[in-house]
């Protein structure tokens, strides 16, 4: 998985943490913990992408997969109708 993609998925997942501590029925001090930790997974996202502008030479350490290309699986003729 790329770095931007990770950085993305942490902004997002800290972001439906705090919509879910909202939306959810539950005792005031749960609700400011999981406000506090969805806040705090939200900015360690944006340090990621922050980080990845600022450094963009830097290098992923995922080695590049060079695909190479697939063939196509050939049709098989089939019998035509005898009528």
């Amino acid at each position: 998985m790329g770095s931007l993609t990770k950085a993305a998925l942490t902004c997002g997942s800290g972001s439906m943490i705090i919509l879910v501590s909202i939306l959810i029925n539950l005792p005031f001090a749960v609700q400011i913990l999981l406000l506090l930790t969805g806040l705090a997974v939200s900015v360690y996202g944006v340090f990621l992408l922050v980080k990845m502008v600022v450094n963009p030479a830097e290098k992923s350490s995922e080695p590049l997969i060079e695909q190479a290309p697939t063939q196509t699986p050939k049709k098989k003729k089939r019998p035509t109708s005898t009528f």
